[in-house]
């Protein structure tokens, strides 16, 4: 089993700032989503070789969880603090919930508006700062305004981790959350499985973490992204420590 942490060398099959993420009828996601890094996800698993995913940051929220407030544009895909795409054969992420799951430029609140164009802002800004040294550096809103080089993935691979993010929310009907005997047991190895996320019967895997705020201005403090190979689901949630 790979498990990296703090990656800061791309392995091979592994893109920044990637470009055509998205399908044409769902060109609006660049409106909320900020492409982080492309993954070869045969990088975890060899027979999966060409399946490229992508790391998202959402844009939203600048308080709360995602999701929070447009529950009534939720699916079974979909839900507070859970999002999903299907990873289609050209390798774009087709999200599997409705547009009118995130608020985006629609929201109100100015210092909501202030964060949004913030968050677009220092994701520019960190596209210029690899294309110039080819190191991933955060224009973070903690920071001293001058960029600091940061991991391009906290965790690539391991297990799925239980952090709060596994049980701030209920996952989306579509999907099932399960806890193994490991999760309770505290002399269980570090690298037991604690917990198992289906879709249809079939189980995820982790494919990497990373805090929002190593690329962008903010962010959670872990984007957690899981894979399911056979439906070809993407899953997305987000812990806030």
């Amino acid at each position: 089993m790979i498990h990296h942490t703090e990656l800061r060398d791309l392995l091979p099959g592994m893109a920044p700032f990637p470009t055509d993420v998205f399908p044409a009828d769902q060109a609006w996601l660049g409106q909320h989503l900020l492409p982080l890094l492309k993954i070869d996800l045969g990088v975890l698993r060899p027979e999966l070789a060409g399946q490229m995913a992508t790391m998202l940051c959402p844009i939203e929220p600048y308080e709360g969880c995602i999701g929070d407030d447009t529950e009534e544009h939720h699916n079974e895909f979909t839900g507070s603090n859970w999002i999903a795409f299907e990873l289609t054969d050209g390798n774009q992420m087709r999200f599997l919930g409705n547009e009118g799951y995130f608020i985006g430029d629609a929201v109100e609140d100015e210092d909501a508006r202030a964060h949004i164009a913030e968050m677009r802002d220092s994701h520019a800004k960190a596209q210029a700062y690899f294309k110039q040294h080819g190191k991933l550096a955060s224009y973070s809103r903690y920071g001293d305004g001058e960029p600091g080089e940061q991991a391009y993935l906290d965790v690539l691979g391991g297990q799925i981790s239980t952090g709060n993010w596994i049980e701030t929310t209920e996952i989306p009907a579509a999907f099932a959350l399960a806890f193994t005997e490991a999760a309770d047991d505290r002399h269980a190895p570090d690298d037991a499985e604690r917990a198992i996320i289906t879709r249809d019967g079939r189980k995820f895997f982790a494919v990497a973490e990373v805090a929002g705020y190593n690329w962008c201005a903010a962010g959670a403090d872990a984007i957690v992204m899981l894979y399911e190979p056979e439906s070809r689901t993407v899953l997305f949630s987000y812990d806030w420590s």
